[in-house]
């Protein structure tokens, strides 16, 4: 033993996330005396040294850093022991503890240990009895982190310096070097799709078999004419500059930069975006907020350290250029929902093909004196994040290169509404709320409470509905769980959704949900429920309501649920009554995580018809209100112009008679 303990192990170091910043805190994996490595300037082709290397320390500066590394897991040596430092986590991100696959890498595992610092940082130590490969702690703690990989593309190789910026948190990725070839997997080709990052001194590509997706290296200069922060214009084949187009920028990591923990109560003034030395910062009052790498690359804590900014002013028009690495950065901000003001000069026309028509649309449309009314910016924040997410996320941009190279990624999947009513008179007020869904697939399955298919206007809004439909006829005395389990049984597709037949919902509803999915990686998820249309009383109210976060609960008639989540929690419970709580508190204790995103697709219906099972009286939701209009009243995102389906006309007056909590 004696001897054991004087034979120190040779310690190998990585970090990752520290561009632009001061070194990285060794101290967080006590490895002071170990070789370290950036991992953001590593060629996939690369390997890291492995003779002699028995422990390997792995820092990084954020869990949105950590999953960057993912796709290179592969170049970590075999080792006997593994520490990874997450040096700052947002306080939404779950402990970091390792989600194990079902490989025999573990089975060597002798010690695991987890532990949060008094500065905050994370630590995680695993010992083997055999040389295990590193990387594959690298996945696990990914999966704690994000949950499992939703693969919506073909499988991908990787190439050249930085391309893990282009596929974070993937663990299926080939890496292959700069001029290739494509190495083989298991008697197939390699990959479906190969994207390569090059500058000036990138090698010629040799591979005749495979076409490679060219793209700046993130952070440095485009190609020979670029010059500057963050990469300035790329060059097109002919060696005429170009205009650094949307498709050229990294994506977004929609699970690291996202909407969770927004603020709708924010106070000062906002933050402004400035060109640092080698690096991105976000000041406000002299101080600074933030920094991050030329790359423009924000995390999950840098977002999270700008939440309590109203907004953020990013420097778009003048003379300055298109770099690169601002682009991404205002994609970032807006993909987490911070609204991005544009500056005095306004936005440069140059910036459109760079960010995207929608989004530059929206940031140079915005009034920056909206920002005082805390539901103006809110409205605000859900545009760009759509605009963004849709444009810049990991999603999009792979669906839009898989596309472009005659290749068809799987079809989003097909989401099943649920409709179940007792009431014949609103059968086609809920199929207009299904039809008036866009960017998504559906059908609905609907079914009739005791209630017979062949009544007149039951008859005629099935009719008229042209989308997948399934009428089912249910004996009225079942109970209402039941009857929602069974016309589960009945749906066809992979999604749940539950809609209810007196609410309204905005086009945006169902789609916007399937994003939540996306970026929180949650089993169920759902919407807050803000405003409520009072019709004995002839009032819109909003509730105040946290969003955009993990939460026990969600109003039961916007729940949105995976198949696989709906069967693990035993579906609906056969009872009367809190058949939306009770699923909720069964994915709960199965261990699934739960969203709620923002409820400005939705306003729940409080109306003087008989029948419904949610008791709870009108008084109820005057209790602790933000807002209150006369009349039917509904944002614009939900679309609703002219009068209320009820035939009641929508009050002109939108001003508020209360601004409690404003």
């Amino acid at each position: 033993m004696r001897n054991f303990l004087k034979a120190a192990p040779e310690t190998l170091g990585c970090h990752i996330g520290f561009g632009g910043h001061p070194e990285p805190p060794v101290r967080l994996c006590d490895g002071a005396d170990a070789t370290w490595t950036d991992l953001d300037g590593l060629a996939p082709d690369l390997p890291l040294p492995g003779k002699g290397i028995t422990r390997l320390l792995l820092l990084a500066r954020t869990p949105g850093d950590l999953r960057r590394a993912v796709p290179l897991a592969g170049l970590l040596p075999d080792v006997r022991a593994v520490t990874v430092a997450i040096a700052e986590s947002p306080a939404w991100r779950p402990a970091p503890v390792p989600v194990l696959g079902g490989g025999r890498h573990w089975e060597g595992l002798l010690d695991l240990r987890t532990r949060r610092r008094p500065d905050g940082s994370w630590r995680i130590d695993a010992d083997f009895a055999v040389r295990t490969p590193a990387g594959e702690l690298l996945k696990a703690l990914s999966r704690a982190l994000s949950g499992p990989a939703r693969g919506e593309t073909p499988v991908v190789s990787l190439a050249g310096a930085g391309s893990c910026h282009w596929r974070p948190g993937d663990p299926n990725v080939v890496l292959t070097p700069e001029e290739g070839p494509v190495p083989g997997r298991r008697e197939a080709t390699g990959c479906d799709l190969l994207l390569r990052t090059v500058d000036a001194a990138s090698p010629l590509w040799q591979d005749g078999e495979v076409e490679p997706v060219d793209r700046p290296v993130p952070g440095g200069d485009a190609l020979p004419a670029g010059g500057g922060l963050g990469g300035v214009l790329p060059q097109d084949g002919r060696g005429i500059v170009a205009p650094l187009r949307a498709d050229d920028l990294p994506p977004v990591d929609e699970t690291s930069v996202c909407p969770v923990g927004f603020l709708a109560d924010t106070d000062g003034p906002p933050g402004e975006l400035r060109e640092g030395d080698g690096a991105y910062e976000i000041v406000r009052r002299d101080r600074v907020v933030t920094r991050f790498p030329a790359s423009g690359a924000l995390t999950d804590a840098d977002v999270a350290r700008l939440r309590g900014l109203p907004g953020v002013v990013a420097d778009l028009g003048g003379d300055r250029p298109v770099r690169a690495g601002l682009a991404h950065a205002v994609c970032g901000l807006a993909a987490a929902g911070v609204p991005v003001l544009t500056g005095p000069d306004g936005l440069d026309g140059r910036w459109a093909d760079a960010l995207g028509a929608e989004l530059a649309a929206l940031l140079e449309g915005f009034d920056p004196g909206e920002l005082c009314d805390p539901m103006e910016r809110e409205l605000f924040s859900i545009r760009l994040r759509r605009a963004a997410l849709g444009t810049h996320g990991v999603a999009a941009r792979w669906r839009a290169i898989a596309a472009s190279r005659g290749l068809r990624p799987p079809d989003p999947p097909a989401v099943s509404v649920l409709l179940c009513t007792r009431r014949p008179e609103l059968v086609g007020f809920a199929l207009e709320q299904v039809a008036r869904q866009r960017g998504v697939e559906t059908e609905v399955v609907l079914s009739l409470h005791g209630v017979p298919a062949n009544l007149p206007e039951v008859r005629e809004a099935t009719d008229a509905y042209g989308g997948a439909l399934t009428v089912i006829e249910e004996d009225g005395r079942r109970v209402f769980g039941e009857v929602l389990d069974r016309a589960a049984r009945r749906a066809s597709g992979a999604l749940l959704a539950k809609m209810d037949d007196d609410d309204w919902y905005g086009p945006d509803h169902l789609s916007d949900l399937l994003l939540a999915r996306r970026y929180s990686g949650a089993d169920l998820v759902g919407v807050a429920a803000e405003f409520f249309y009072l019709e004995s009383l002839g009032i819109t109210v909003r509730r105040h309501c946290e969003s955009e976060l993990y939460a026990g609960h969600v109003a039961g008639s916007s729940i949105l649920i995976s198949r696989e989540a709906f069967d693990g929690a035993g579906g609906f419970r056969p009872i009367p009554r809190t058949v939306d709580g009770q699923l909720l508190e069964s994915v709960a204790a199965a261990g699934g995580r739960i969203y709620r995103a923002h409820g400005f697709n939705y306003i729940v219906g409080r109306r003087r018809v008989a029948g419904h099972t949610w008791k709870e009286p009108v008084n109820t939701f005057l209790s602790r209100y933000r807002r209150q209009w006369r009349g039917f009243y509904a944002n614009p995102l939900m679309e609703l112009p002219g009068p209320s389906p009820d035939g009641e006309s929508r009050a002109a007056d939108e001003t508020a008679m209360a601004r409690k909590g404003h």
